[in-house]
């Protein structure tokens, strides 16, 4: 377990899919759930899971239960040729960041990377023991809504981090997490200096079923696991349903 409703599940076979990427997750009898990918390519196959739906609650309370795993699917993280990366996530969004870590790590190019990680609290941080490693290699700075007596660390939205990285304005920036952090990200991005057109976001939340025919997640002119899950901003900016 990482937090009380959040758990992390690494399996043998090392995965072919890289950051940003996502299977879908299935239990016979109760449903599935598209779940991004944690991991890096070749490392073991990793997800980590906030439980917020029977699905994924059902796995976190029974763990000898059989899963259904189908995919690789969806477009990747683009990182190769920036100047810069900076990756923000809060709450759950932080296990694609996680596989990008991974994935930049393994060419040796964590000094292009800045992450700005948000939780709600410092009890729901995911990934304490990776953190501290992380901290050694990269640029990593974490701020929780409200801290408590053990926290002393950053207070306040992730949204406060991001003018620390106008510096980087001239690279990529990848926002992933809940709607209305997602678009107060991007609203200070742009104020910071970055272009709508290097501002990259994943619409995971939207898929359920993860080929293209159920149209829940139609977004425009495209459904979002067949096109997506990740779109740059300057190409979806206009549909007003972005951050619904």
């Amino acid at each position: 377990m990482e937090t009380e409703d959040t758990y992390t599940m690494v399996f043998q076979k090392k995965t072919d899919s890289h950051a940003g990427q996502f299977y879908m997750v299935s239990v016979d009898g109760v449903g599935e759930s598209p779940i991004s990918v944690a991991s890096g390519y070749g490392n073991p196959l990793t997800f980590s899971i906030k439980a917020v739906g029977s699905v994924t609650r059902y796995i976190m309370d029974h763990r000898d239960i059989e899963i259904g795993l189908r995919g690789p699917y969806g477009n990747e993280w683009p990182w190769k040729g920036a100047d810069h990366i900076v990756a923000i996530a809060g709450g759950i969004g932080i296990p694609p960041i996680k596989a990008l870590i991974e994935d930049m790590e393994s060419e040796g190019n964590l000094d292009d990377l800045t992450v700005l990680y948000g939780a709600r609290s410092p009890g729901d941080i995911v990934y304490k023991n990776e953190i501290e490693a992380w901290k050694k290699k990269l640029d990593l700075q974490i701020t929780v809504d409200s801290g408590d007596a053990s926290w002393n660390g950053h207070v306040g939205v992730v949204t406060t981090l991001i003018p620390g990285v106008k510096k980087f304005n001239g690279g990529r920036a990848f926002v992933i997490g809940p709607p209305i952090m997602m678009k107060f990200s991007v609203q200070e991005l742009i104020k910071q200096g970055f272009r709508p057109e290097n501002i990259y976001l994943s619409l995971e939340r939207r898929m359920e079923c993860g080929i293209g025919v159920c149209g829940h997640c139609n977004l425009g002119q495209w459904y979002v696991c067949e096109a997506g899950p990740i779109f740059r901003y300057s190409d979806v900016m206009n549909e007003p349903e972005l951050f619904l």
